[in-house]
């Protein structure tokens, strides 16, 4: 089931599962009050955090502006301005993490390979800088999995998904994310003509969204999951079921609604 490998060759991300690491914008931190003796010496100190999470939150607005543009490098002048002023913050390195990740499918689209497997790298490294500072970040945990499968370092993948779940077993996100690492392998072992290996895969793909959704019942995802599930096993009715559930949960799906449209015509 496993398989390791350092060649990088991007695939295309499953209509159920998790989109393509995106850019985040940046939460902004509560406003704490001060005692009223500590305000005139603190004003000062105060205005100049303002003003640089101001700086920050327009500098990645900017950034996710040019990632949208398919304007990689600017994006990432934008992403490493912010991070250079927060260091720490592991929504800055996830945005860096996710351009060198998008830039390296890139790359590789063109022929450059060995500029591909340094983004490659850089896209691990910066993901895996993110969880050490948020080991619940759940884009980053989504990336870094995508990457390693991107990668086709199967093992990689697993490890890091299976470590996830077994530290947050109440959680439905890392169960999702297995979920789609298994159904992968399902549409892997089915081209490869492996019929038993495939339903086994299936199977599993199929308990870890159910148990996703026993801990969150109207979660969008694991539901948008499991109704594409149910779309490849031939079950048209009970996927379009599930994918109004959804919808139902979260509207913002478009291309959920063609594919509904597309099935009942």
């Amino acid at each position: 089931m496993k398989r390791s490998t350092s060649t990088c060759n991007a695939k295309p991300h499953f209509l159920g599962f998790a989109p393509p690491p995106r850019p985040l914008l940046p939460h902004f931190p509560e406003i704490v009050t001060l005692p009223d003796m500590m305000r005139g010496l603190c004003i000062v100190s105060l205005l100049v955090l303002l003003v640089q999470g101001c700086a920050s939150q327009n500098q990645t607005a900017e950034g996710i502006r040019y990632y949208g543009q398919a304007r990689y490098d600017a994006a990432m002048t934008s992403f490493q301005s912010v991070l250079k002023s927060n260091p720490n913050d592991p929504n800055a390195l996830y945005n860096v993490a996710a351009t060198y990740h998008q830039s390296a499918k890139v790359s590789l689209l063109s022929g450059q390979t060995a500029a591909a497997q340094q983004q490659y790298e850089q896209a691990a490294q910066y993901y895996q800088l993110c969880l050490a500072k948020d080991p619940n970040h759940a884009d980053a945990y989504r990336g870094l999995a995508t990457l390693y499968m991107d990668c086709q370092n199967g093992e990689a993948a697993y490890n890091l998904l299976n470590g996830w779940v077994q530290a947050n077993p109440v959680s439905a996100e890392p169960k999702i994310e297995f979920a789609r690492y298994y159904q992968e392998f399902a549409q892997i072992y089915t081209a490869l003509g492996r019929v038993d290996d495939a339903q086994k895969m299936r199977e599993a793909t199929e308990q870890l969204l159910q148990q996703a959704l026993a801990t969150e019942p109207a979660h969008y995802r694991a539901l948008r999951a499991l109704g594409y599930l149910k779309e490849q096993n031939g079950d048209v009715a009970g996927a379009v079921f599930e994918y109004q559930r959804s919808l139902q949960s979260y509207p913002q799906q478009k291309d959920l609604e063609e594919r509904i449209a597309a099935l009942t015509r």
